[in-house]
């Protein structure tokens, strides 16, 4: 693959994070944590190459919107423009580059993340203006892709890419993961405007994200994590094929990151990427006592599992963990019935781990809140089973329930395996809200009744909880209270206001979970 890069003695890159439609009731913000994959990736580059050139051009933060967008591309005059981000923005990401494109035509122009590292034939296929896709771990992939450009190599001999050649795709070999984490260096943190980030976010306030291990050794038929950071391979039939991977940074090694964002950045709360940030209790009890020793006041919020922290709790480590900073938890307790997680394919959690650390948490740990996705729309789920769901949802006491239809998204098992129930392949349109795959016995528009259902009764059936949690005697518990009932009011009366003055029809409660438009996107 011949570019205007061979030869050249030095070259820029642009990151680019394009103007996006933000997510429902968050405040903006609250809206955009800092993307670590772009200074994960610029670290490294910086780290093994020479005369490269980088720039991180996030445009949230910043406030940029298209217009804006395209003069800072000209002004820039990158030899590479890369994106890569969530499925629903995916779209946004190609406008990038069909921007860059309109401004140089020679512009290289790359992709990464979940979408195009699984969906290389379809991207390449579907949107002229992409040159070459990195395929999940970046890192080692796109350095080495920067220096064959330059040298005008060979392509093919680059493992973990995809790219047209001959009018018809080429797949390079999986690249072999990275398993020494602690060999990457720290993330190019000084490359992105870290003050700008929730600077009065009441979710996530003046948060970084931070990520400890990756990969996961859970293979849940939905999710995205064990598909992308787990090791991909060639069997001896060439089909490329998924084994599950966890690798994590040393205790030590995250220590010093932390040490960084506190000391030099004065961050005060982090957020973690981590898969199943609680899957080594080792590593957490050794990570916590160092914390604690050094008096950090941190909050922190984090995915986790429930069968994991109810031996957390048993072995004490959980009270490290919270004495550290656990602020907020975010489980995967999905369904109130074993029969529907199998459905999933969530192996070794029940209901009942779920149910019983929510419990342990609310009387034991009360500072920690207590947050939890539950799917809805199975190919098995029927008006009962969802009413069902609604009473285990309230039974659990968790502070927020996170109600969202099934995604089967590309990569994970759930994509092959419910492929035929899809019925909506707009995928600007995955925005875990609205129902993409039909039920066998309910329609797309009933479960996002009875997902809204779910979330009423939640409140209107216990609302001394909620007022209780408005009155907490712990800030970040007390704060978030409050901050959800602005959130989802505020949301319910402008819908309302403009239900009124005749400009759309009133949604309630539906219209929380619409992506919205700020008022810079297209500036």
């Amino acid at each position: 693959m011949k570019t205007a890069l061979a030869g050249k003695d030095t070259i820029k890159v642009v990151y680019v994070r394009p103007p996006s439609h933000l997510w429902p009731i968050i405040n903006e913000s609250d809206n955009f944590l800092p993307p670590l994959n772009f200074p994960a990736l610029a670290a490294y580059v910086r780290r093994e190459t020479v005369d490269v050139e980088q720039v991180i051009l996030d445009c949230m933060p910043h406030k940029i919107g298209w217009k804006t967008l395209y003069k800072k591309l000209e002004e820039l005059k990158p030899d590479v423009v890369a994106v890569g981000d969530m499925i629903i923005y995916v779209h946004e990401g190609i406008r990038v580059l069909d921007m860059a494109k309109q401004i140089n035509p020679d512009v290289v122009t790359v992709a990464g993340g979940v979408f195009h590292s699984h969906m290389p034939d379809y991207a390449l296929d579907s949107f002229p203006s992409l040159d070459i896709i990195v395929r999940y771990e970046g890192e080692a992939t796109f350095t080495e892709l920067l220096n064959e450009l330059r040298t005008g190599g060979d392509l093919k001999q680059v493992e973990g890419l995809a790219f047209r050649e001959d009018n018809r795709v080429v797949k390079t070999a999986p690249r072999a993961l990275i398993h020494d984490l602690d060999s990457l260096p720290i993330p190019a943190y000084d490359m992105i405007p870290l003050e700008k980030y929730a600077p009065f976010g009441m979710l996530w306030p003046k948060a970084a994200t931070v990520q400890g291990n990756r990969g996961c050794p859970y293979v849940c038929e939905f999710c995205t994590w064990t598909a992308t950071e787990g090791q991909h391979y060639i069997d001896n039939n060439g089909i490329e094929q998924l084994s599950p991977r966890f690798r994590t940074k040393s205790p030590e090694r995250m220590i010093e990151e932390v040490e960084l964002l506190y000391e030099k950045y004065k961050v005060r709360y982090l957020f973690w990427v981590d898969a199943t940030w609680n899957f080594d209790s080792q590593w957490l009890d050794t990570f916590s006592s160092e914390l604690i020793r050094r008096k950090y006041d941190l909050g922190w919020w984090a995915f986790v599992r429930a069968d994991l922290m109810l031996k957390q709790h048993e072995s004490g480590v959980l009270r490290k963990m919270v004495d550290a900073g656990l602020r907020h938890c975010l489980f995967g307790a999905e369904r109130g019935s074993e029969e529907h997680l199998a459905e999933l394919g969530k192996d070794g959690a029940t209901p009942d781990h779920f149910l019983r650390i929510s419990h342990i948490l609310e009387k034991e740990y009360p500072e920690v809140f207590r947050q939890a996705c539950f799917l809805v729309g199975l190919p098995s789920d029927t008006p009962e089973s969802l009413g069902k769901l609604s009473e285990y949802v309230r039974a659990t006491h968790v502070d927020f329930p996170a109600i969202h239809p099934l995604m089967p998204y590309p990569g994970t098992p759930g994509f092959e395996k419910f492929h035929d129930l899809v019925e909506e392949w707009d995928f600007s349109k995955w925005d875990m809200f609205y129902p993409v795959i039909k039920p066998h016995n309910m329609t797309r528009e009933e479960v996002t009744h009875y997902a809204e259902k779910i979330n009423l009764d939640f409140i209107a059936k216990n609302p001394q909880r909620y007022i209780a949690g408005m009155f907490s005697r712990h800030p970040i518990r007390r704060r978030l209270y409050w901050w959800f009932l602005f959130s989802i009011g505020r949301v319910v009366g402008n819908d309302a206001l403009q239900a009124v003055m005749g400009k759309k029809k009133f949604e309630g409660f539906g219209g929380v979970n619409r992506l919205w438009k700020p008022s810079w996107y297209d500036s």
